[in-house]
């Protein structure tokens, strides 16, 4: 009787396996596996885009110009301990592309995948926590996920630190900032943030994490209110930066 359950169990899984790769190849023709940017096939060994345009990505390296512009954006504004960005950002180029699939087109796997690579080139830090930047619970349940979120996953794959969720959140609907100028960022997100469980980030080095760093409003008036807390210290990490 033992014999033939497992007989069975076999082959059922034997059959599942095989529809399971039927489907997947038809996915494979109507909805290909192609690069986010130029649209080709991928290879079995590239993920979300191509090599050729992997190259060609403006990465932000290390001991760059751009990362020590990167680093001087807070400078007499707010005390930030590092700032780290995987790409530079320019409107029009190929890295606005992938944000905007990122953002606005549901790609959280390829956030999470961007968010690995970003957290393989982190410098070593005391970092205790990951917070992502969180989304006012209407934004969240219009887009339905938090891209911010999607990346921190991907940071923790490769750090193995814990995801801060509900610590801090958004308590005013604010509107985009995409046309906004420098003080109009500020205005529109003055005062929106809060810490609402300052026991789990107290005497913390929080990584506070988003999708784009550009003027840098966001992120200061976040850091702002976790700065207010007893020994808390902030370091910023985004895909991409306007530097």
């Amino acid at each position: 009787m033992f014999f033939t359950k497992l007989t069975l169990s076999q082959t059922l899984m034997k059959i599942l396996n095989e529809v399971q790769t039927v489907l997947h190849g038809t996915l494979d023709i109507i909805y290909p596996n192609h690069c986010q940017l130029c649209a080709d096939d991928l290879k079995t060994n590239e993920q979300y885009i191509c090599v050729s345009c992997a190259y060609d990505l403006p990465y932000i390296d290390a001991n760059s110009r751009e990362q020590e512009q990167l680093s001087q954006l807070f400078t007499g504004r707010i005390k930030i301990e590092g700032i780290y960005s995987l790409f530079a950002y320019n409107k029009g180029n190929q890295v606005q592309h992938l944000l905007h699939q990122l953002k606005y087109h549901g790609k959280t796997k390829m956030g999470a995948h961007f968010g690995s690579l970003l957290g393989k080139n982190l410098p070593a830090t005391d970092i205790d926590l990951l917070l992502p930047v969180p989304l006012h619970p209407k934004k969240l349940h219009q887009r339905g996920y938090n891209q911010s979120m999607a990346i921190a996953r991907g940071i923790q794959q490769v750090t193995n630190k814990s995801i801060l969720e509900k610590a801090m959140c958004r308590k005013s609907y604010n509107l985009s900032q995409t046309r906004f100028s420098k003080y109009d960022r500020w205005e529109n997100v003055r005062s929106i943030f809060e810490v609402v469980r300052p026991a789990q980030v107290k005497g913390k080095h929080l990584l506070l994490i988003d999708d784009v760093l550009t003027t840098g409003a966001t992120i200061e008036a976040c850091a702002q209110e976790l700065l207010k807390l007893e020994d808390c210290r902030v370091s910023v990490a985004t895909l991409a930066a306007r530097v």
